[in-house]
């Protein structure tokens, strides 16, 4: 496809659904599964709490991958609500197209009845609930405590020492958090004709990252694993969860390098610090163009509990 001339951030996160399916590290995955499995044969339900849950991607993919018990109270939470207003219709039609009986904006005498949809089929009862709020607000306020608590592809775009003991005190007794997707510090594109060029800009941009004044950083992935137990986690599991998208591109995967390119213009070509960055944004996308531009960028997941 070619360049587009404006960008559009609920494509963008539609288009790295198949980015995140490929990434995201199964071992760990099957471990949780496991625990939400014996979460469940105790409580008879599950409480979880998806922050930054944006299109619903995960509640989709872990109820597709058959990776959640059969009676959950899933609360998704983002402060953007159109695009949690996407994500509500995104679940509708796929739940419709899974088989599920679809019941909007009810969620039936069970104890779920503020729940804004439920999805249910002969054995699963799946009560979902949209919050438009921001996650540390609702974290500080809430009175519910939830089984666990999923935050994919956030904790590198916050503050870690505020956002972990949120999450931690947010959690019921036994309950689970699982941090997928975090970001750590290793942009790749191929192919690399200017080895030189290439290093001064992705380096430049994961500095965008660490500035003093922006939250997260280019690193958190290996800072989660020294950070978790300073406030009392303690780590299940994790793995690597890189982001691959070679040729030839998949669903909208050119759109997806096309995006990532605008952040990378965003963040670094304003600065006027490196020579020749125009140049090589420019040559970037017309490598998409051209269907040859590979990345991979490196993510760990990370499960516990506390």
């Amino acid at each position: 496809m070619s360049r587009p001339e404006s960008y559009s951030f609920q494509r963008y996160l539609a288009a790295k659904e198949r980015v995140d399916d490929r990434a995201l590290h199964r071992p760990t995955l099957d471990e949780l599964t496991a625990d939400l499995a014996e979460i469940a044969d105790r409580r008879g339900d599950v409480r979880v709490l998806d922050v930054g849950g944006g299109l619903g991607s995960m509640l989709r993919r872990l109820l597709d991958w058959n990776r959640l018990p059969d009676r959950v109270s899933y609360t998704l939470v983002d402060r953007d609500e159109s695009t949690l207003g996407r994500g509500y219709e995104r679940c509708v039609d796929w739940a419709r197209d899974a088989g599920y009986a679809v019941d909007e904006g009810s969620g039936g005498d069970e104890g779920d009845a503020d729940a804004d949809l439920l999805l249910s089929t002969g054995t699963e009862r799946i009560a979902v609930s949209l919050v438009a709020a921001d996650a540390f607000d609702l974290l500080a306020d809430a009175e519910a405590t939830w089984d666990l608590v999923v935050a994919a592809a956030f904790l590198d775009i916050v503050e870690l020492n505020r956002a972990l003991p949120l999450v931690f005190s947010a959690l019921a007794d036994g309950g689970r958090w699982y941090f997928p997707v975090t970001f750590d510090g290793e942009t790749g594109f191929a192919p690399t004709p200017d080895p030189e060029l290439e290093a001064r800009v992705v380096d430049a941009y994961h500095e965008t990252m660490d500035a003093p004044e922006r939250p997260g950083g280019s690193r958190t992935g290996r800072e989660l694993l020294a950070t978790v137990p300073e406030f009392g986690g303690e780590i299940l599991s994790a793995g690597g969860s890189d982001w691959v998208v070679t040729t030839p591109y998949a669903g909208d995967e050119a759109y997806f390098l096309h995006h990532l390119l605008s952040f990378f213009d965003d963040a670094v070509g304003g600065t006027g610090e490196i020579d020749r960055f125009d140049a090589w944004v420019d040559e970037r996308h017309a490598a998409v163009e051209r269907g040859e531009l590979s990345l991979v960028a490196h993510h760990l997941d990370v499960y516990g509990r506390c």
